[in-house]
């Protein structure tokens, strides 16, 4: 398995999301700095998450890059995810410049250019929760959204959190969410949930980077959640047309650059 190139063509295509985790500082709740209550929300709606055997969502991301230390420009990134635990995940994107599908079955893991008739796919056995764990391990930060699905969301949702409040109750695209606030070292991070005791869903994240000029944000906004999605066991493996062309993760990589000459190389995914 050839992860280290899959990760880097991962890289171009997608963007960090952190979504922070469980395990509350000590010092932090003596210092009066952590809302328990939010605490406890936030790990309801992780859990509650974690319990479900499949889920699907669309999501519409913005992001901000600051140029030359001062200009900030925002992008938009699209898609849709589907999870199905111990049978497969799919993904896809629409980043406004090129289209990105996410193919893993269990066995394979492909992404896949619709737009651009190539593909590239590696051997993964590991699973879902490995595939996401490694190649976050090798980007140095989760995979965005896709960190939403693991079954692990509750032992990673607020580990490091040394502030966490509790700002009211809103609404979101018309769903009334509790607005949770929670920073630890890396960043700050807000986190919409849906006040509905049974289906606790996030319904918008935002995470601001402090240490930038500027402060850029990461906004994702969570649309259409079904627990019970529709789905064929075909679905989550890649059958390429005729004349598509496969390429090495490496070739992936250039042709993303490529992609990106425009200023977005780096650019995030919402995915």
């Amino acid at each position: 398995m050839h992860l280290g190139s899959l990760v880097a063509a991962v890289a171009i295509a997608l963007t960090p999301f952190a979504a922070a985790a469980q395990t509350v500082p000590e010092q932090a709740s003596d210092a009066g700095r952590i809302d328990q209550g939010a605490v406890e929300l936030a790990r309801a709606s992780a859990e509650f998450l974690a319990r479900q055997p499949a889920m699907s969502f669309d999501w519409f991301v913005s992001y901000d890059e600051v140029i030359d230390g001062r200009e900030k420009v925002t992008f938009t990134r699209a898609g849709t995810n589907l999870l199905v635990r111990d049978l497969g995940f799919l993904s896809r994107t629409d980043r406004g410049d090129a289209l990105r599908d996410y193919y893993y079955d269990g066995e394979v893991f492909t992404i896949a250019a619709p737009d651009q008739n190539f593909y590239a796919s590696t051997g993964f056995a590991e699973g879902f929760e490995q595939l996401v764990q490694d190649v976050s391990e090798k980007l140095e930060t989760p995979i965005p959204l896709w960190v939403l699905m693991t079954a692990s969301l509750p032992d990673d949702i607020l580990e490091g959190v040394d502030g966490a409040a509790h700002l009211g109750v809103t609404r979101v695209g018309g769903r009334e969410a509790h607005h949770l606030a929670f920073s630890d070292y890396d960043e700050d991070w807000q986190v919409w949930i849906s006040t509905d005791p049974d289906r606790p869903l996030p319904l918008m994240i935002v995470r601001t980077d402090p240490y930038q000029q500027g402060w850029p944000q990461y906004r994702a906004y969570l649309m259409n959640w079904n627990l019970q999605p529709s789905y064929e066991p075909g679905d989550f493996s890649y059958e390429p047309p005729e004349d598509s062309v496969r390429i090495s993760f490496p070739s992936l990589l250039e042709r993303a650059r490529d992609d990106g000459a425009a200023g977005t190389t780096a650019a995030p995914s919402g995915n």
